[in-house]
Formats: structure tokens, sequence, C-alpha cells
């Protein structure tokens, strides 16, 4: 038997129990791919991160991200859980307030994550892949049946395909706040298509300085809704911008995201899309985090 020390840790908040909770592993070495999956199984949160070392040169440090039930590509909240411990604990030599700059390997990437740190305060930016969106035709009564929602309620644009998930944008928020998924059927839907999860949206929001509110579904990642999804608003970013929701100020558009508020984890995601020449070039997202929860989790060695 070993004990492995854990936390959990609310991601795109300030207010304890809010947000999106991930699980953090700061010692991940030692353990094998099996082990991390238990440990993810075990906490049921969307999703744990495991620190491990660097195996490409340019990367100062590793990070596997587990669902309960399979490993995931990207994943932003745990992320921004993962390195507010890091920088609270003053690893990776992050001992004094100041500016940190860091290359993380991931299975999609050697990714940037940018610190700010001050006493009481940090903040994370992490950059994304820019996505590479897919048009495609959206069956009005295929979404219905999936949905539970009032055929009037899409947005006529087309939806859209981006990083094996299926963006599809709603016109108000109160359709965003009051459907329903049938999981069983959207389970189905999304295993035939080969998509990971399905993202809501709408640009109608609660805080008039939002730009977005969206939910997040992936059912067969053992996530039914997901609080707040870092990873889907680089998608998101350039979905906005592409439509004109959203405009650069000096090469940049800087804007909040909401999630998480129908399911009472209400969050605030930054967000930052870089455009040059009118085509979008790379996106961060970030937020705040606040550690909820410190112990040991007990497995077989």
């Amino acid at each position: 038997m070993r004990k492995i020390k854990i936390r959990i840790v609310d991601a795109f908040t300030r207010t304890l129990h809010a947000g999106n909770p991930a699980g953090v592993v700061l010692d991940g070495e030692d353990l094998n791919e099996k082990q991390m999956q238990m440990i993810a199984r075990e906490l049921n949160l969307s999703e744990t991160a495991f620190i491990l070392p660097p195996t490409k040169p340019e990367a100062d440090i590793r990070i596997r991200w587990f669902s309960p039930s399979t490993e995931v590509p990207l994943c932003g909240h745990a992320t921004i859980a993962s390195f507010h411990v890091l920088a609270e604990e003053n690893k990776l030599q992050m001992e004094n307030s100041g500016e940190y700059h860091f290359k993380v390997e991931t299975p999609s990437g050697v990714l940037p994550v940018d610190i700010q740190k001050q006493e009481n305060d940090i903040s994370i930016m992490f950059g994304l892949p820019i996505p590479k969106l897919q048009l495609i035709g959206w069956h009005k009564v295929e979404a219905i049946r999936i949905l539970n929602i009032d055929p009037h309620g899409f947005e006529l644009k087309k939806s859209v395909v981006a990083d094996d998930n299926l963006f599809v944008q709603v016109r108000r928020l109160h359709s965003l706040f009051t459907l329903k998924p049938n999981f069983v059927t959207l389970s189905y839907f999304l295993e035939t298509r080969k998509l990971q999860g399905l993202c809501i949206f709408s640009t109608e929001t609660l805080d008039k300085s939002s730009a977005v509110h969206s939910r997040y579904f992936a059912p067969n990642l053992g996530i039914n809704e997901d609080p707040v999804t870092g990873s889907t608003h680089g998608a998101l970013a350039v979905i906005l911008y592409e439509n004109g929701f959203i405009q650069p100020k000096d090469g940049i558009c800087s804007f909040q995201a909401e999630q998480g508020d129908v399911i009472a984890r209400p969050g605030r995601i930054h967000v930052q899309l870089n455009v040059e020449d009118n085509k979008p070039r790379s996106v961060k997202i970030g937020g705040k985090a606040i550690p909820i929860m410190e112990g040991d989790i007990i497995i077989d060695v």
C-alpha cells in the first residue's frame, strides 16, 4: 500500500465551492497509467491532473489529465488548479512575487503558461492550440430530441465542430438554462459521430462584462455536465470573433466568459485571442483558483 498526496482545487473562481473542482497530484512521477486512472475514478471529478517530469527538452514540466473514465488530451481548469498549487507551494522556483512563464508538455503539444504571483493573489493564463473549425449541417429534429429545446430557440447559423467537440448556438440565455439533455441519446449521438462533447452557448449573458455563456456535456467521458470547461473557450473565442461578436483592440480580443451558473457552480474565465491580418493567431484562457481540500489517497503498489 502507498499513500499519495492529493489536492482538490476550485478553478475559475475566487469563491469556495464554485467554479470547477479539479484533483491535483504534484508527485505523479512514480505512478503508472492504471494508478492515475484509478485515482481519477476515486476522486470522481471531471478531471484530475498529474504533474510529471518533462520528456521534451523545451518543456519545464509535464501534465496528464484523467476524467473518471479516460485520459483526456486537453483540460483548462485542472491546469489552472495545478499551477495555482505549484505557485502557492513555491514550486518551480516561484518563491517570490512576480511574473513566471513556463512551457508545459501535454498530449496536445507543448503549451505556454503565464503566472502573476502577488501576496494572496495568483492569476494564471494557459495557452491553447488554435482550433480548426469545421462548419456542419445541424438537423433540428435530432437537436430537439437530444436537448429537449424549442426549435425556435436555435440560432440559424450552422453549428461548428472543433477539437472533437460540437458547438451549437442558441438565441436566448433562458433556453440555455432550461434545456435538459437526454443523456442516453446524447451518448449515442456523440459516439456514432466520434465526438468528445457538446457545447451549447449563447451571447446573452448574466454579467454585462461577459461575451458568452455556455454549458458543456460529455457523458462518454464520465461527465454528464462539466461545471466550467476551460478548453472549449479556445474554440468559442474563434467562433465569436469570426461571427463578429467580439472585436480586437490593438490586435487583441479580451473578454470574460461564463459557465456553471445553471448547476450552482458559477465560474468566470478570462479569454484572450490574438489576431493578426484578420486571422486568429493565438488564444489563452485563465483566471483564479482556490484550494478546498488536501489529503492522502491509498493505492496498491
